[in-house]
């Protein structure tokens, strides 16, 4: 079978000049690939363990008394992401995985943020580290006891409504009600896995929920608006590395970006302390991994103009140029949104056959390689 994503990342390979890099993410002090050296913290980790490792390393080091993380939590038979404050490795081990569910981050973790004591480290998503900073800035106390900002870079968030339809997929029986639930781990494009009452676990591709996601289908409003994809407003960024010649790698990396000095020097006590396994690298490897991504995230300008035909006001930030094929990916992820807002277009949208749903896909990627 033809692998379309290994075709597109030959296509878009390309060298990235110090304006690019400034523009997807901004200023930096060192660049790795990395993973946690525990084992058991890979295990049940979307890319590597390395938030979890280095927020271990803070702990034990008395760094920080918690970090805020996100967990997915089961309420009513659904997924829910629930902000906590995690103060032992168990919790974090709770919190690890990808979340592509929309989180209300002023409303749950503000919160969490004004009521906790101790020194934090903060794990949160680009959008969210934006707010953050507005937050710390008008709050000096608050300020003082942030330590450390981690981002995950972001292609968007989706809906719960995507979610449920994948688990009812998934479902072994109507009756089986789910207990647990992770969205992606294990090695390269990792598994959907959800636990239910009669003791069964169910094992997917991740491609079942990616490949509407990746189309933008349930996306959230909000992530139309965003052009930052790794955290211009954080310490540290992390996120997956898709080069094609790291997939037989037998241990999945994390790019690591080490945004502030404050996060230079987390990342390196965490690899001196044998934590983290960590390879210093440039970044322009770690743009070569996130290519696609990067471009489509940043030009908010070819959402802005397609916007326009749509009935959707975005305001254009960054005044990127704006070719042919870009206003036709913009326009495409921007009807897909609003398609699934539909009530009849989310029912059209479940009805498709898979194959037709990923036969879409490889359409909007080939567009890409233009």
């Amino acid at each position: 079978m033809v692998d379309l994503n290994k075709i597109v990342d030959r296509f878009l390979k390309e060298d990235f000049d110090d304006n690019q890099i400034n523009k997807f993410f901004g200023p930096y002090e060192a660049a790795y690939f990395a993973y946690a050296q525990d084992e058991t913290i890979r295990k049940n980790a979307a890319s590597g363990g390395t938030v979890t490792a280095i927020l271990w390393n803070l702990l034990r080091r008395k760094e920080i008394d918690g970090a805020l993380v996100c967990r997915s939590v089961i309420l009513d038979g659904m997924v829910k992401p629930e902000f906590v404050i995690a103060t032992s490795l168990q919790d974090l081990g709770e919190s690890q995985g990808s979340k592509y569910i929309s989180t209300r981050f002023i409303r749950e973790a503000i919160p969490l943020i004004e009521r906790f004591t101790g020194d934090l480290a903060v794990v949160t998503l680009p959008c969210d580290a934006k707010i953050l900073k507005s937050y710390l800035d008008h709050h000096p106390a608050a300020h003082r006891r942030v330590k450390v900002v981690i981002s995950l870079f972001c292609g968007h968030l989706s809906t719960k409504r995507l979610t449920k339809h994948v688990i009812d997929q998934m479902r072994p029986t109507k009756e089986a009600e789910m207990v647990d639930f992770r969205y992606r781990s294990g090695h390269w494009r990792g598994k959907l896995t959800a636990k239910f009452n009669e003791n069964s676990i169910v094992e997917r591709p991740f491609s079942i929920f990616s490949d509407y996601q990746n189309l933008n289908f349930f996306s959230e409003r909000k992530c139309l608006h965003c052009f930052d994809h790794t955290g211009y407003y954080s310490d540290i960024s992390l996120g997956d590395i898709w080069l094609q010649g790291m997939k037989a790698d037998s241990i999945k990396h994390s790019a690591v970006i080490a945004k502030t000095k404050i996060g230079l020097d987390i990342v390196e006590k965490t690899s001196q302390d044998g934590d983290l396994t960590l390879i210093k690298k440039p970044i322009s490897l770690i743009a070569e991994g996130q290519s696609r991504s990067l471009k489509i995230h940043y030009n908010i300008s070819a959402r802005a103009k397609a916007g326009r035909f749509l009935g959707v006001q975005i305001k254009d930030h960054v005044n990127e140029k704006v070719r042919w094929v870009d206003f036709i990916i913009a326009f495409i992820l921007i009807f897909n949104h609003k398609f699934t807002q539909l009530s009849w277009g989310r029912k059209l949208v479940y009805w498709i056959p898979r194959p037709l749903i990923k036969a879409y896909l490889y359409f909007l990627k080939g567009l890409e390689i233009l």
